[in-house]
Order: C-alpha cells, then structure tokens, then sequence
C-alpha cells in the first residue's frame, strides 16, 4: 500500500483527478445539452412532444451533482495549492479526512451513484412490463448500498485524522461493499434489459420480414443491445476500476471515482438521446401500438 501511493502521492492526484473530471465535465456538459434539446424539441411537423418530466428531472440532477462536484473539486485545489500557507504543504488539507469538502464530494459521489443505479432500475421495470418481481433482487442490492453509504458518510464526518481515503481503514470495507453492490445492479439490470429485448427480438423477426416497416424496426431492435451496453459499460467499467483500486489501496481512486461521477451523468444522458432518436428500447412500443403484430411485444411500453 505504501510503495503504491509513494508512487502516486496524494497531491499528483488530486491534480490528476481535477484535469480529468474537467475533461469528463466537458463532456457531461454537451449530452446534457444535447439530452435537453432531444426532450423539448418540436417535430418536424411543428409540434412538441409531451416531455417526459421523470427523465427530465434525473437529467437535471445527474448534471446538477457533477457540476456542483467539479466546482468543489476546483475549490478544494485552490486551497491547497494557492491559499494553505501552514506546514506540511499542500498535501495536509487533502488528507483532512473529515474536512467539509471531502465529507460534500463524498455525499455528491453516492448520491450521483445512487440516482443513476434508480433510473437504471426503472428502466429495466418498464421495458420487462412493469414487473416488480424482475427487479426486486436489484432493488434489495441498491438499499443495500444506499446502507453502505450512509455507514460510510458517518465515519468520514467523525474520523477527523489526518489520512487519505485508500488508508483509512475503517472507510476501506464500506466503500469496498458500495461499488461491488453498485456494479452488481448495474451487471444484473444490464443483462435483464438486454436478455428481454434480445428474446422479443428474435420472436419477431419473422413477422417484421414480412412487413413493410419492418426494415427499419428490424434495424431498430439489432442495434438496442449495442446501444445499451455500450451507454451502461460506461458508468459500469468506472464502478470496477473504483472497486480495483480501492481493493489495492491506490490513490488513482480519486481521478476514478471523479470521472465516474461525471461518467453516470453521460450515460444516462446518451440513453435519453438515443430515446429521442427513436432508437432504444422504449421508442419500440410507437411501432406496436400501430402495426400491433401477433407476438407479444407489448412488454415495451412508454416510460410515463
């Protein structure tokens, strides 16, 4: 653990950490954008589409949370590098464990954690027909790591040592149990979205050969495994390279964990995106309600 964080001090880090959670913000910043206009745009017709008020509102806090995290981030350097003037540099207001800005980022991390891995549920409910029993696993999963957070969040407000976050010991096993829950929510409701498209899929296809329509939404349901997986994996592979370098004590953890809190904004933004485009999941259920084949694809309804 040592000869790690020798090699990468704390202070490299936080700089590290702050440059590529800029570079993610940046990004964050255009989906977002982007993920808005898609929302509120009017057709081609010249009328507005009803909004989808749910999505809005978790597009807004995802964003919201990473830009208020980059700005504390931003902050937190500040005082390190420009206005600390004490002993021991600038790496002794980075290992303030209980410092207000270290206990904030942290909050901003899970709940940006916590509200992606909600929206993620939500929407593997609604395209498996609003099943409770397919998603009741994952949910017990995200109580589960809303426990370890808060367990967490309590021992960084009352910690108060000077130490960084890979070597606090008492934090280590509760922030160990947070991301390999996360990522198991996000491996399980990624699967279940992927399996139930897949499988309505491939009913399908003889009755969408024989259509007129059916080129495109064949197109359509060909490319959603992609698109999902693509959009999840991004926020999912930053959960497990959180978990690997919490696991090896690593101060990369901090340019990790900045970057996964921006990468959880994103993906969501590029599902709603891609919504908007007509080409994921839930845009399915416009061709069903109007061609209303003879097999059940009526699992993909509307998220209201």
């Amino acid at each position: 653990m040592v000869v790690i964080n020798a090699g990468f001090p704390i202070t490299e880090a936080q700089l590290v950490a702050l440059f590529m959670q800029a570079v993610s913000y940046g990004v964050h910043l255009v989906t977002f954008t982007i993920c808005i206009w898609t929302l509120f745009r009017t057709t081609s017709a010249g009328y507005r589409k009803s909004i989808n008020w749910p999505w809005f509102i978790i597009a807004v806090t995802l964003f919201a949370v990473g830009t208020v995290d980059v700005s504390f981030n931003f902050y937190h350097n500040m005082i390190a590098f420009v206005y600390y003037t004490g002993p021991g540099g600038a790496i002794v207001p980075f290992q303030e464990i209980s410092n207000w800005l270290n206990v904030m980022r942290s909050a901003w991390f899970f709940l940006e954690g916590i509200v992606s891995d909600a929206a993620l549920m939500y929407r593997c409910w609604a395209i498996w027909s609003r099943k409770w029993a397919v998603i009741a696993f994952p949910i017990l999963l995200w109580l589960g790591a809303i426990s370890c957070a808060i367990v967490y969040m309590i021992y960084i407000c009352t910690l108060h040592v000077e130490t960084s976050i890979p070597d606090a010991n008492k934090l280590k096993p509760w922030l160990s149990a947070y991301c390999t829950i996360t990522l198991a929510v996000n491996l399980i409701s990624t699967g279940m979205i992927v399996y139930r498209i897949g499988k309505v899929s491939n009913q399908s296809a003889q009755y969408f050969s024989n259509n007129s329509r059916g080129s495109s939404t064949r197109m359509n349901l060909a490319g959603i495994n992609r698109i999902i997986v693509e959009s999840a994996l991004l926020y999912t592979a930053s959960v497990a390279v959180s978990l690997i370098t919490e696991v090896i004590s690593s101060n990369a953890i901090y340019n990790v964990t900045d970057v996964s809190l921006e990468l959880a904004g994103i993906s969501f933004d590029l599902i709603i995106i891609r919504i908007g485009r007509g080409i994921a999941a839930e845009q399915t259920q416009i061709f069903t309600e109007t061609a209303r084949p003879p097999i059940a694809l009526q699992f993909m309804v509307r998220v209201q």
